[in-house]
C-alpha cells in the first residue's frame, strides 16, 4: 500500500508541474521533468489499481489495470501508426524539450506499464498468486533496478541508451516500488522462498545492466557511442579493462543465479514433502476416533482434531485459544496457579468432561509431556466413555436382577412343589384308608390349583425369557383388530369376574412394530386389568384407546376401574416379582416387568397414571420402529 501511495503522489506531483508550466522549477530542477506528463498520469492510475487490489476491490483494480495497459499499448504502437506522435500532446502541451519527443512514453516505460497492468489484471481475476504475475513483475523490476544501478554507478547519463528505452530515475524508482509487492505478495503460497527470489532479482538486474553496458561498450569500440568516464578527474578508463571486469562479474553473478535457482528448486521440493507430510499427519489425526488436543504449559488449547468437535460440541476454531479447564475442569489446578506449571502426564485416567451447554460426562484421558527447546507442551488423547459407563451400569443392574430372579424363582417354584408332594402323600393315605370320593375331591382341587400356579409361574418365566431373546422384523399390523383378538383370548381367564371392554381405536389405524412384542404387552396389560378388577364394583370396565400424536408416536392407553395401587407403591410397580394384591389373584409379579422391557426394546416408554378409581397405563411407541 505504501508503494501504491508513493506512485500516486509522485504521479500527481510531476503531473502538476507539467500543468503549471513553471519555468523556474524547470530551470532549477530539470531532472524532475524527465518524467513525462503521460507517464505521471499512468503512475496515478497504476497506484490506484494496486491499492484497489490490496483492498479487495477486484473489479476496480481490473478496470484501472486495463486502462494502464491500453495507454502503454497505444504508445508502443503509435510510432508504427502515426510518426507525428499525436498522443504526446493529447492532454498537455509540453513546454520543455526533455526528450527527443516531449510528452512521449519511451518504449521501455510503455512496455513496463503493459506488464504491470497484466500483473494487476491477473491477480484481480484469479484472486491468488500466480507464477505469471511474479515473472512479469520481476521483469519490470529488473529493468528499473538496472536503470537505477546504472545511474548510481554513473554508467547512465541523460543521453545514454535512447534506443533501448530511455527511463528517468524517478520513473525507474516508481516501477521498482510497484513491482516489489506484486512479486512478493503471497508468494509463499507457491512454495517460493522470498530470500531466494530477492537474490535472483538482484543477480538478474545486474546481468541486465551488464548486457546494456556491453552494448554501449561495443558502440564505443566502434566509435559510435560515448566514452564511459569513471574517474573523478575526468580521465577515461580503459574500456578493455572495464569490459573484462564486467564480464568477470557477470560470470560470478551467473553462478549466483544458477545456485539460487537450484536452491529454490531444492527448497520447493522440501516444502512439497513437508506439506505432504503435514497433510498425511493432519488426515490421520482428524480421522482418529478419539479426541486429540494439544495445550501449552498454561492450559491454552493449541490444536484440536475433529473428534474433539463430536465429543465436546465445539468447533475446532472455537476451541483454539480456550482454556482446557472449559472442557476438562479438573485436569489442571486453579487458574491462580498458572505461574507454577505442573506435570499432568498420565497413561490413563477417568475424569469428568463438560460439553457445550454445561452437560458433564465421563471421559478417559491420557496425557503425554512434550519438552521443546524453549517451552513445554502437553498432548492429550480423550475418549468419551459415556456409553461404556452406561453399559457397566446396565450389567450391574442385570446381575442384580438375575440374583433376585434366581432367589425368587427357586422360592416360588419350591413352594407349590412342596405343597403338591404333601397333598400327594395325603391322597395316598386316604386311598389306603379307602376314603370316599367326597373326601378326596377337595384335596385333588388343592393339588390342581397348586399345579396351575406352578404352571403359570413357569409360563411367566418362559415369557420373560422370550422378551429378552425374541428378535423379529418389524411389520405393519392393524391395531384395533389386534386388541380385539387379545381381549377375546383373555376375556374368560377368570370366569368369576366378568369385565366390560371398550375399544376406542380407529379401524384404519395401522402401526409398524414387532407384532409378537406388541401382543406380549397387550396380553399382560389386559390380563392384569381382568385379574385385579374390583369384585365389589357394580360394573367392571376396561377401556383401550390409541391414536397417533403430532410427533409421530403411537399412544396406547389401557384404563380400568379396578383395585389400583396404594399411594407410595408406584416406585416398585415395574420391578420383578412385585405383587400388590396377592389375596385377590395368584401371579408371579413378572407381568409389568415384561411389559416395561418389551416397550423399551421397541424404543418406547410406559407410564402409570393413578385414577380416582382404578389405573391407567400409557404406552408410547414410535409409529415406525425398525429396532
Amino acid at each position: 500500500m505504501a508503494a501504491a501511495g508513493f506512485c500516486v503522489l509522485v504521479g500527481i506531483a510531476i503531473g502538476s508541474l507539467w500543468v503549471l508550466k513553471s519555468g523556474h522549477i524547470a530551470d532549477t530542477l530539470p531532472v524532475l521533468f524527465r518524467m513525462q506528463f503521460n507517464t505521471a498520469v499512468s503512475f496515478v492510475l497504476t497506484g490506484l489499481a494496486v491499492a484497489a487490489l490490496l483492498k479487495g476491490a477486484g473489479r476496480i483494480a481490473a478496470g484501472l489495470s486495463i486502462a494502464v495497459m491500453l495507454i502503454g499499448l497505444a504508445f508502443l504502437l503509435e510510432p508504427f501508426i502515426d510518426a507525428g506522435h499525436p498522443l504526446d500532446t493529447l492532454l498537455v502541451d509540453p513546454f520543455r524539450q526533455t526528450a527527443p519527443y516531449p510528452g512521449h512514453l519511451a518504449s521501455g516505460t510503455a512496455l513496463s506499464f503493459v506488464l504491470i497492468g497484466v500483473c494487476i489484471l491477473v491477480s484481480a481475476v484469479t484472486g491468488r498468486p500466480t507464477l505469471l504475475r511474479i515473472v512479469l513483475a520481476a521483469t519490470v523490476f529488473m529493468a528499473a533496478a538496472a536503470t537505477l544501478i546504472g545511474y548510481g554507478l554513473q554508467l547512465v547519463t541523460e543521453s545514454d541508451w535512447p534506443r533501448y528505452g530511455h527511463m528517468s530515475p524517478h520513473t525507474a524508482l516508481c516501477f521498482a516500488a510497484l513491482a516489489l509487492p506484486l512479486i512478493f505478495l503471497r508468494a509463499d503460497e507457491l512454495d517460493y522462498d522470498a530470500s531466494t527470489i530477492a537474490a535472483m532479482l538482484g543477480a538478474a538486474s545486474y546481468l541486465l545492466l551488464l548486457a546494456l553496458t556491453l552494448l554501449d561498450l561495443q558502440d564505443a569500440f566502434e566509435g559510435s557511442g560515448p566514452t564511459i568516464i569513471l574517474d573523478p578527474d575526468g580521465k577515461p578508463v580503459s574500456q578493455a579493462i572495464l569490459a573484462g571486469l564486467l564480464i568477470v562479474s557477470g560470470i560470478v553473478y551467473a553462478g549466483l543465479i544458477v545456485y539460487a535457482f537450484r536452491n529454490a528448486q531444492r527448497y520447493r521440493a522440501i516444502a512439497l514433502q513437508l506439506r505432504e507430510s503435514q497433510e498425511r499427519m493432519s488426515a490421520i489425526i482428524d480421522t482418529a476416533a478419539d479426541g486429540i488436543v494439544t495445550i501449552d504449559a498454561r492450559g491454552i488449547i493449541l490444536s484440536a482434531n475433529r473428534a474433539m468437535e463430536t465429543i465436546f460440541g465445539y468447533r475446532s476454531d472455537d476451541m483454539l485459544g480456550r482454556d482446557i479447564r472449559t472442557l476438562v475442569p479438573d485436569l489442571l489446578p486453579a487458574a491462580d496457579n498458572d505461574d507454577h506449571p505442573v506435570n499432568i502426564a498420565c497413561t490413563g485416567r477417568e475424569i469428568v468432561g463438560t460439553r457445550r451447554g454445561g452437560m458433564r460426562f465421563p471421559v478417559d484421558l491420557s496425557v503425554a509431556r512434550i519438552e521443546l527447546d524453549h517451552t513445554v507442551l502437553h498432548s492429550g488423547i480423550i475418549r468419551d466413555i459415556s456409553q461404556r459407563k452406561q453399559h457397566e451400569q446396565d450389567i450391574l443392574e442385570i446381575n442384580a436382577e438375575l440374583e433376585e430372579f434366581a432367589w425368587r424363582t427357586s422360592h416360588d417354584l419350591r413352594a407349590p412343589i412342596a405343597s403338591s408332594i404333601g397333598l400327594t402323600a395325603i391322597m395316598r393315605d386316604m386311598i389306603g384308608l379307602k376314603a370316599p370320593a367326597t373326601q378326596l375331591a377337595p384335596v385333588i382341587g388343592r393339588l390342581e390349583r397348586g399345579l396351575q400356579k406352578l404352571d403359570g409361574l413357569i409360563e411367566n418365566i418362559i415369557q420373560l425369557k422370550r422378551s429378552r431373546l425374541l428378535d423379529e422384523p418389524a411389520s405393519c399390523m392393524p391395531l384395533a383388530a389386534t386388541v380385539e383378538e387379545t381381549i377375546e383370548q383373555l376375556r374368560f381367564i377368570d370366569p368369576g369376574r366378568q369385565v366390560s371392554f371398550t375399544v376406542d381405536i380407529s379401524e384404519t389405524l395401522v402401526v409398524r412394530t414387532k407384532p409378537a412384542r406388541l401382543r406380549m404387552i397387550l396380553d399382560n396389560l389386559v390380563s392384569n386389568a381382568i385379574k385385579y378388577a374390583d369384585p365389589d364394583a357394580e360394573t367392571r370396565r376396561v377401556t383401550v384407546d390409541a391414536a397417533i400424536g403430532g410427533d409421530g408416536w403411537l399412544e396406547l392407553r389401557v384404563s380400568d376401574n379396578g383395585l389400583g395401587l396404594a399411594r407410595g407403591d408406584e416406585s416398585g410397580l415395574f420391578q420383578m416379582f412385585k405383587r400388590f394384591h396377592p389375596s385377590r389373584s395368584d401371579g408371579s409379579g413378572l407381568g409389568l416387568y415384561i411389559v416395561k422391557k418389551s416397550v423399551e426394546h421397541l424404543g418406547g416408554t410406559v407410564a402409570y397414571i393413578r385414577l380416582d378409581k382404578g389405573s391407567r397405563f400409557v404406552i408410547r411407541l414410535p409409529q415406525r420402529n425398525d429396532a
